[in-house]
Order: structure tokens, then C-alpha cells, then sequence
């Protein structure tokens, strides 16, 4: 059974898998780290040199092949939930956590990036706002969503997902 991070850019995806994968043992798998190393390429030349959509693709082969692996801790893109074929794929062998930050949270979070970010590139924060809203209902698809705050560190997060996704194993999880 696998820990599978979902939530938008800036959510703390990579900070917190890392601690969880330290804490547990448990083998990390971060989906954009995976598209790098297979395309050769950086996620912003993916998206400029070959469009989101053959980007979205090499993500769904990722997700397809490591769904099938076992006690990882799976870190996502932001876009990962929008696929439902890509949602049904890591369900099957894993518990989704959402990390649920409120907007100005990512907003500051990503003032530090702008420009570094395939989506991010040249927006503006209603654009950003936009997207954040419109993917909500895709992130609500998880098994628990995680409100993440500025005032916490990753290794608390980490040790909340454990603590939930073994409570989850044992059968005193919600699903």
C-alpha cells in the first residue's frame, strides 16, 4: 500500500513526501522527478517544446507504472487529479492525502518561484486564484485532505499522514 500526495504547486507535495519517506522507510517516487529523468528535459521545456498535452501523457504512463508498486510514498504534479483514470490508477494501491493550503498560503509560497513554473509563468494572481479554484473539486477526490498552514513544518505533516494512513491500514481509517 502506497502514501499518494496530491494538492496544487506550492502545497508542500515534495517538502513533506521527503520527511514521510524518511520517517517510514519507505521508498519516495516524485512524478515530476520521473517525467525529467525520462523526457531529458525540464518540466518547463516539456510544456514549451511539446505542449501540456504530451506532458499530461508521459504523466499518465508514470502514474500507470508506479501504481503498481508498492510501499512508496508518491509525490504528485499539481495536475495529476485531473485526470480521473490517473486518480483510479493511485487508489488502487494507495491512500491519497491532499494537502489543503488556504490560497494565500500557495500565493506566498510561489511569489518566491514565479517564473519557475510551467503554469505560473507570466500569471497573474487572479489567473492563479482561477486555476486554484477550478481544481479544487479534482482535489477533493482523496481519502483525507490535510489543511496545511505557514506555522507548521513538513515533519509534522509527516507524522499526521503516518499516523492517519496506519490507522487506515488497520482498518479505523475513514475512507
Amino acid at each position: 500500500m502506497n502514501i499518494v500526495l496530491t494538492g496544487f504547486m506550492a502545497s508542500g507535495k515534495t517538502s513533506i513526501s521527503e520527511e514521510i519517506a524518511r520517517i517510514s522507510g519507505m521508498r519516495l517516487i516524485d512524478t515530476d522527478e520521473m517525467a525529467v529523468r525520462r523526457s531529458g528535459m525540464s518540466i518547463n521545456d516539456i510544456f514549451e517544446q511539446r505542449g501540456e498535452n504530451a506532458f499530461r501523457k508521459l504523466e499518465h504512463s508514470i502514474i500507470t507504472e508506479i501504481s503498481n508498486m508498492d510501499n512508496c510514498v508518491i509525490s504528485t504534479g499539481g495536475g495529476v487529479p485531473l485526470n480521473k483514470e490517473n486518480m483510479q490508477a493511485l487508489r488502487s494501491n494507495g491512500i491519497i492525502f491532499n494537502l489543503d493550503p488556504d490560497f494565500e498560503v500557495i500565493l506566498s509560497r510561489l511569489e518566491a518561484a514565479r517564473g519557475t513554473r510551467p503554469l505560473l509563468k507570466d500569471s497573474e494572481t487572479e489567473e492563479i486564484r482561477a486555476r486554484f479554484e477550478q481544481r479544487k473539486p479534482f482535489y477533493a477526490d482523496c481519502d483525507h485532505s490535510i489543511h496545511v498552514t505557514d506555522g507548521r513544518d513538513p515533519e509534522s505533516y509527516a507524522a499526521e499522514i503516518l499516523e492517519l494512513f496506519r490507522k487506515h491500514q488497520s482498518g479505523n481509517g475513514r475512507a
